[in-house]
């Protein structure tokens, strides 16, 4: 009988200790903070900034803040990258002065102004230039660095082409190219492998969906969405994001439930930008095709691509790097990663940035 006590007794103060960690992980995620940079000239800020009228947020964090200004633009649409990149990279605050933005519609930029003036591709467009001339003016410097990821790396050549005079540089991985065909390609890839692995429910689904192109047809087809979120969850669970994974939770949830710059309340927006965003940009992304509209740049043009990348299709990047012209333009192949080598192979991203990207600033 004490025995049994003594174990209900434990068994209790266990649940007691479980319920306080719960309790002061709520507290802390109440209030958002960037954990301080120690140094004179040092930055580390979360920022609300207006940008085309609203007012919008921005993480910064340098060593030194008379580093050259790297802007990364997320991927998504609306799928902020503010929890993975600070994660992954702080090598590079050593280097750089990291701006890391949640784009119009995104994460901590997300709310109901948003969704009732609705988003266009332009908005963001003009969003980027006001945020790169803001940058600028702010750390009292003439150009800076432009770094995309998936979606975006669309919204980073168009600003490339537009914006040129304030850049160093280009810096896509995970390129887009031609987003239709390259979704195309995805779901015959994840079909291939639902197919070799006789994963009958995988291969029902994919079949189910509607092929015709340009694919998604978001037009005439009224279930694209769920068509295409489909195609992602096998895309996932087949390697095609990830090279060798069936998931990319490392990448994004893990640090997302654990920096301290997302509240709850952030995180909740995180997932209804996310929605909001790509339901809005979809269809005018699947109007895009680079290789016949962006394909000569005043600046130097860096690839950092996944050689195994079935989201953004690497042959596609491969055969548009050929057609670019640049002052000069890179192609370097993450052997080990798919569509996210930032966080793939992490060391490698931060080595080609800093030895090869970094010295034009100075040049």
């Amino acid at each position: 009988m004490k025995k049994i006590k003594g174990a209900k007794k434990m068994l209790l103060y266990i649940l007691l200790f479980l319920i306080s960690l719960i309790v002061i992980y709520l507290i802390i995620k109440t209030v958002p903070y960037t954990p301080a940079i120690k140094g004179v000239n040092t930055i580390a800020s979360i920022e609300k900034v207006s940008i085309g009228g609203m007012k919008q947020s921005i993480l910064i964090r340098s060593t030194d803040t008379n580093n050259p200004i790297l802007l990364y633009l997320h991927s998504g649409p609306g799928s902020s990258e503010m929890a993975s990149f600070r994660t992954f990279h702080p090598e590079l605050e050593k280097h750089f002065t990291v701006i890391l933005w949640d784009q119009r519609g995104t994460g901590k930029s997300f709310n109901k102004e948003v969704e009732k003036n609705g988003l266009t591709i332009d908005m963001l467009l003009d969003d980027t230039g006001e945020l790169i001339q803001y940058l600028l003016k702010r750390f009292h410097q003439d150009k800076l660095f432009l770094v995309g990821h998936s979606w975006g790396t669309a919204l980073g050549i168009l600003a490339t082409s537009k914006y040129s005079q304030h850049l160093y540089a280009y810096v896509g991985s995970g390129q887009e190219v031609e987003p239709a065909y390259s979704e195309k390609l995805s779901r015959e890839y994840a079909l291939a492998e639902a197919t070799k692995k006789n994963n009958v429910k995988a291969i029902q689904e994919l079949s189910a969906i509607n092929i015709s192109y340009p694919y998604l047809d978001t037009k005439n087809n009224p279930n694209w969405y769920n068509d295409l979120m489909i195609e992602r969850k096998w895309l996932v669970k087949f390697g095609g994001e990830v090279y060798g994974k069936d998931n990319y939770n490392k990448f994004f949830i893990t640090p997302l439930l654990g920096l301290s710059e997302y509240t709850l309340m952030d995180t909740i927006k995180f997932g209804q930008g996310s929605g909001f965003s790509l339901r809005s940009l979809w269809p005018q992304i699947m109007e895009l095709n680079f290789n016949e509209t962006n394909i000569d740049f005043k600046v130097p043009i860096f690839f950092l691509q996944g050689r195994n990348d079935f989201n953004t299709i690497s042959k596609l990047v491969e055969n548009y790097y050929q057609k670019i012209k640049a002052p000069s333009k890179k192609l370097i192949w993450f052997e080990k990663s798919g569509h996210h080598p930032m966080y793939e192979e992490k060391d490698l991203y931060d080595s080609i940035l800093i030895k090869e990207v970094l010295p034009i600033a100075y040049q």
